[in-house]
């Protein structure tokens, strides 16, 4: 689990594993995991979700990249994964969600980018005991992900892993690792599928009638 022999729990010294994922346990009352690909429209769908259905959104990615600008010790060892394509160790990932989980009065939690692995996800499931009550997943093709991505490194600074030498590990990483999570929800009548390709307007409608059908109602954040 280290890197280089850096220990990815130093700086988050005093919690145990366990206790950390006890006291998210208590926090959630509600959540819908958000997957896809980079570049999968996953960060522009979440917000329009917030603004209508009451969720607090918290992203997995933008939290490893505040923790980077932060400038700790931890926020170096993320900064060194994501240059590498690598995902960040789970311990890492679930105490910065733990962390901002505790920081807001909403029990209705839209996590995206989490769980990216079969490890995320068994920490999570088997500790949390706290299954998510849908994931939406974001289906995108390879080579539309790519464009998406060298498009967004033009127009958005700050992120070491949208460059031409990180992508194709990022994309292998996904197709390798999230994808084995995804079938395993998916199993389990999780999944709400859903054509990313489209326009984002299209695609926020679909994404609606998910949200619709699990509260009943007509989606006004209540």
């Amino acid at each position: 689990m280290n890197h280089q022999g850096f220990d990815p729990l130093d700086g988050f010294s005093g919690i145990s594993h366990s206790k950390v994922i006890q006291k998210m346990a208590s926090l959630i009352r509600s959540v819908v995991f958000v997957l896809g690909g980079p570049g999968s429209v996953k960060g522009t769908q979440c917000p329009l979700i917030v603004k209508q259905f009451g969720f607090t959104h918290f992203g997995a990615g933008d939290l490893l990249q505040a923790e980077i600008e932060s400038g700790s010790e931890n926020g170096k060892m993320i900064q060194d994964f994501k240059k590498e394509g690598k995902i960040v160790p789970f311990e890492v990932t679930i105490k910065l969600l733990q962390q901002a989980m505790q920081g807001s009065t909403n029990k209705k939690f839209l996590i995206d980018g989490f769980p990216r692995n079969e490890e995320n996800h068994s920490a999570f499931d088997n500790n949390v005991k706290i299954e998510p009550d849908f994931v939406l997943f974001f289906d995108c093709l390879q080579e539309e992900l790519t464009r998406r991505i060298l498009n967004r490194s033009h127009h958005l600074k700050g992120r070491v892993d949208d460059n031409i030498q990180t992508i194709p590990k990022r994309l292998q990483v996904y197709f390798e690792f999230t994808l084995l999570v995804i079938n395993y929800y998916s199993l389990r009548g999780k999944v709400q599928k859903i054509d990313a390709e489209r326009p984002i307007e299209e695609v926020f409608e679909e994404v609606k009638s998910f949200f619709i059908k699990f509260s009943g109602g007509s989606g006004d954040g209540n």
